[in-house]
């Protein structure tokens, strides 16, 4: 989704929380990150998630389709995927 294709509440919901999981996945690849940061960044995303989903909005084609459909909806768990083995 693009930003200029948001028309709906539930669009914008779906937008911010995709910028908010590259944010995510941004920070997991990275070998130095701040802690806390990335774990607020986690936690804010799953709270958009969980509204999505509580709220039934369509997040097909952003990246809380693949937190939903391959990590139970687990924020956490879907980032784990992207920080680099030591």
């Amino acid at each position: 989704m693009n930003r200029c294709d948001v028309r709906t509440p539930e669009q914008a919901l779906a937008y911010i929380t995709d910028c908010n999981l590259a944010t995510v996945c941004d920070m997991a690849m990275k070998k130095s990150r701040s802690r806390n940061e990335f774990a607020r960044q986690i936690s804010i995303a799953q709270a958009a998630i969980d509204w999505m989903v509580d709220m039934k909005v369509d997040f097909r084609g952003t990246r809380a389709q693949d937190v939903v459909a391959h990590c139970s909806g687990s924020v956490e768990a879907w980032a784990k995927k992207f920080i680099p083995i030591a």
